[in-house]
Formats: C-alpha cells, structure tokens, sequence
C-alpha cells in the first residue's frame, strides 16, 4: 500500500506539518497504509505537498512519537509492524514439550518456607500489623528505608535512606522517574540494544530513544558526547552491570568516564541496577561516584521473588521532592505489608540464603549451556540469568525465532531489543533461568545447538 492523496489548507489555524501528520496517522490507523509500509521520501512529499523539506521532517516526527511509524537507519520511515515479536510475560507453561528461555525470571526455587516464616514474625505483634494495614506516607516507613538501605549497603551499594523511595518494582521506579521529568518529545538516550520496559513506556509517553553505540564494555563514552551534542538530552537510561540483553559489565574507568560526560551536558543516569546483586563480586554502581547526577533503581524480583513487587528508587536530592509527588499521585503509597515482608526477608538472612541457592543453580545451568554451545558466538556472565548469542551467518533472525518456536523453543529476538529505528541485532537472548528444571534446561539447550547446526527444517532431526 502507498499513501493517499494529503490535503494542505494554508488556511487551517492547524500547523501544516500537523495536518500532514494527521492525515498520515488517519491512514495507518484505518488501516489504509499497513503495517510495515514505506513512507515516501521527506524531498518527494516536500515537492508533492508544496512545502519544504523541514516540514515533512516535523510530520514524520510527530507521527513517530506517537508510535505510529519508524525511522530504520539506511532504509528509510516505515509504519510500524503491529505485529512484531511481544516482550510480554505470558502463563507459564507445563507442556513436556516446549523449552521456555523467553523470561528473566529467577529459577524456581521453594520460597515457601521463606515466606511462611516471615509472615509468622509479622503477625506475632497484633499492633504492629494493624499499623501495616492503615495508609503510611508516600514516602514509606523509616524503619523500612532504613533496613533496606543498611542490606544494600553491606552489597557495596551506598545508598541513604532519606533519598529512597520504593515502587512497585523497577518497570514502575523507570516510569516514575519518566513521567516526573520528560515530556511528549523529549529525547532519552539508551544503549544500542535495551531492556524492552524501556521502549514500551517510553512509546507510551510519547518519547524518542536514540540508541548509543556499544562495545563490549557497554556504551562508549565517545558515541555518548556525539549523542549529547546531537539530541541534548535530559536523561540516559544504562543497565552497567549484566546489561539486557548483551551481559556487558562496565568497567570502573568507563564508568567514571560516562559520569564524566554525563556532568558535562547536563545528563542525568537512570542506572538500573536489577541485575547487579546476581554477581557474587559485582562493580560498585555508578551512584556511588556520582550520587546527585545518578537515579539509581532496583528491585528484589531477582534476588528474592518477583511477586513480591518491591523495589526502590534512589534519587539526587533535587529530584527527590518531584518524584515523591508522582509517586503518590501514582498509588499513594507502596504496599507497607510487602515491603515489611521483604525487610523482614533482609533482617532474618532468607536474602543472603536465597541469593546463594540461585548463584549456585545459575552457575551449573551457565555451564551446561556453554559446553553445549562451545563453538557458537555466545556472551555471558556467570551468575546472569541470561546468555546472548548471535546467530551462524547461514541462519536470518526472522527464519531462526520461527523455527525455533515450531519446535517448542522460545527464544527472545533480537528484534526486541532495538530503538525503534535502530539496527537490529542477528541475535537472541536466552535466559537459562526460565525453564523449570534442569533437565528441560538440558533437552533445550541441546535441540536448540541441533537447529543451530542445521541450514533448513528439514535437517533438524533431534
């Protein structure tokens, strides 16, 4: 499908670049230009349209942050496929035959001893748990800031409890910290490839991620200033330890360097930590160097459960007061009764327990993938919940994630974790902690080296 005939009224009060906007908008949202159309180009409608190339600019601008079309380095602006591959948690699924290594979820432990107890301490002061069933301040407890500041602490991250704020996990600490400080328009920066809650909220708030390039280190410091001079941004969002989905660990210089920059243009970092307490010897955070320029964000679904919803933002004292605004704006406040269970969980060692029983099973499922898959080109860390590999030239990323999923094989593409309009990486992500035990850990690992080895379903013979 091509684009219909658009009307300028010179007239209209409405901008002309808006109109174009609207118009094309109309088309894709009634389906008359389909899912991965090519638009023409800026000079070709400029010339059609009788208006300047600035204009079709600001058009195809305004359409992309309303998510409707994607600018694909090289190639051109395209609408955007409503039917590209979902990140979304699904039901977990108990088929014998399908391999899951679609979710970064802890492995699956018994936690119910962890939690049995916990509550039982809870419950023993009638007092105490009346307080946790009345509205707190948005704020939460003292008492709560402080445990889980102290625990953090003790893991080398040097947090203060005045300046934390707990949400409802991290996805919920990165869209308070977006709905607080950007606008529709406003630019964020990210790394090349990124954690797809990133791309969903920031499609949602309207917003413009500009990927910056990579190296085995994470983003460099270089590709950052050219990206701060080009797009003058307010924020950057980096995951530097175990990031998602390439495994990179930044290293303490880099760091450094990126907090560097980061001063000079007036950048704020949105540091996700998630994954950094699954490192038995993780780097210190970037919030220890630079705590007024450094969001620092976290959570507990990796290290103790995902269920329990609880994770916190630490903010520069500036931005405190704002963010504790859209918090209770968001829900008042974060459940008192799990972040009592969880400080409960900190005080009492269950963390430290639990985080060893999931070093140690991470370990031996790390191993296994790696002798299964020695040869491939394959990065990882020990400890991380995920591998990423990039896929044998012979095979297309499209063609493998299909031919994986007829098989029962649920991989991530790497399609995922791209901006819109950046590349896309001939990779998938694996997470080795999503199926359910180690023998379907095994079976999976080994149908997906025999898909690998083979050139065409018919080949596949396991």
């Amino acid at each position: 499908m091509t684009i219909k005939t658009i009307t300028v009224y010179k007239q209209d009060p409405t901008p002309i670049y808006k109109q174009i906007a609207d118009q094309i908008a109309h088309q894709i949202e009634s389906g008359e230009l389909a899912s991965n159309s090519k638009l023409p180009t800026h000079r070709w409608l400029a010339d059609q349209l009788h208006v300047t190339v600035g204009t079709i600019t600001r058009a195809y601008s305004e359409i992309e942050r309303r998510g409707l079309v994607e600018a694909r380095v090289g190639a051109g602006t395209y609408v955007t496929d409503s039917n590209k591959p979902s990140w979304a948690f699904a039901e977990s699924s108990i088929d014998p035959n399908e391999y899951n290594f679609g979710y970064n979820i802890p492995p699956q432990l018994d936690r119910s001893d962890m939690l049995r107890q916990a509550m039982q301490r809870i419950s023993t002061s009638p007092a105490h748990l009346n307080q946790l069933m009345i509205y707190q301040p948005p704020s939460g407890l003292d008492a709560h800031r402080s445990i889980v500041t102290q625990w953090l602490n003790s893991k080398g991250i040097k947090l203060h409890a005045h300046k934390l704020l707990f949400s409802s996990g991290a996805q919920h600490a990165i869209q308070m910290v977006l709905d607080t400080f950007t606008r529709a328009g406003d630019t964020v920066l990210v790394e090349k490839y990124t954690y797809p809650g990133i791309i969903s909220l920031a499609r949602q708030n309207q917003l413009t991620l500009k990927g910056i390039e990579m190296d085995e280190f994470g983003v460099t410091p270089e590709s950052l200033e050219v990206c701060c001079q080009r797009y003058s941004p307010r924020f950057i969002y980096l995951t530097p330890t175990l990031q998602n989905p390439t495994t990179a660990i930044m290293p303490k210089e880099r760091r450094l360097d990126i907090i560097r920059v980061c001063e000079q243009y007036n950048v704020y970092i949105i540091e996700d930590e998630i994954n950094g307490l699954l490192l038995e010897s993780p780097p210190a955070p970037m919030v220890n160097y630079a705590p007024e320029r450094v969001v620092h964000i976290g959570a507990f679904s990796k290290c103790l459960a995902p269920g329990l919803r609880v994770g916190y933002v630490h903010a520069p004292e500036k931005l405190y007061q704002q963010l504790l605004v859209t918090l209770q704006t968001h829900s008042w406040m974060i459940s008192p009764l799990l972040t009592a269970l969880t400080c409960e969980m900190l005080n009492s060692g269950d963390a430290e327990r639990n985080l060893a029983l999931i070093h140690k099973e991470m370990k031996a499922r790390i191993d296994i993938t790696t002798q299964a898959l020695d040869g491939f080109e394959l990065n990882y860390q020990t400890g991380g919940f995920h591998v990423w590999l990039t896929l044998p030239e012979n095979w297309r990323l499209s063609e493998f994630v299909s031919q994986a999923q007829d098989k029962g094989i649920i991989v991530k593409s790497g399609e995922l974790f791209a901006p819109p309009g950046g590349s896309v990486a001939p990779a998938v992500r694996l997470s080795l902690s999503s199926p359910q035990t180690i023998e379907q850990l095994h079976i999976g690992v080994d149908k997906l080296k025999a898909l690998l080895l083979s050139n065409t379903v018919n080949e596949f013979t396991l």
